[in-house]
């Protein structure tokens, strides 16, 4: 965490206790100088997913889903950051792991049967399958869309449904 901040802003960190305002400030600072394939800051994708979400908790885990995933920073780093079980348990699921074949990743996430983990990467899928987004898209990013992206929102909606039927 230190290649990041400062000890002062750790502790800064650690110490607010708005999760939404803790989890801005972390990826503000974590992504500041990421950009997607169009130029646009990787904060912008951020807060597409954390718009596309209700309940606190959501929000938090939507603004922070990226986190360990692209950047060293790891669980137990959230953890000394002050994010709790309700938080890390969904990262878990939502982080994909190193080598880890797409549609494995899609079926763990939908193996947590936990619908704010659903809602948190149905949201991240409609923004990435947003062609609207590129400005000249190309086949291989339409390949993306439609071959990646496309039957995993239908598999999470099936998964949604599913869990909806259970009640």
């Amino acid at each position: 965490m230190l290649e990041y901040f400062t000890e002062e802003e750790i502790e800064k960190l650690k110490n607010n206790d708005n999760l939404i305002e803790k989890s801005l400030d972390l990826v503000l600072r974590l992504f500041a100088d990421k950009t997607d394939k169009e130029g646009i800051p990787y904060i912008v994708h951020l807060m597409k997913v954390y718009s596309g979400v209700s309940s606190e908790n959501e929000k938090v885990v939507a603004l922070i889903h990226d986190v360990v995933e692209d950047t060293k920073v790891t669980f137990d780093d959230l953890r000394k950051l002050g994010y709790s079980d309700e938080i890390i348990i969904p990262l878990t699921y939502l982080t994909k792991k190193k080598g880890e074949y797409y549609p494995d990743y899609i079926e763990r996430i939908i193996s947590s049967k936990d619908i704010h983990v659903y809602n948190v990467k149905l949201s991240d899928l409609k923004h990435n399958i947003d062609s609207n987004r590129i400005k000249n898209p190309s086949v291989d990013d339409y390949d993306r869309i439609t071959k990646r992206y496309m039957p995993a929102y239908e598999k999470l909606m099936n998964a949604v449904n599913n869990l909806k039927g259970e009640d």
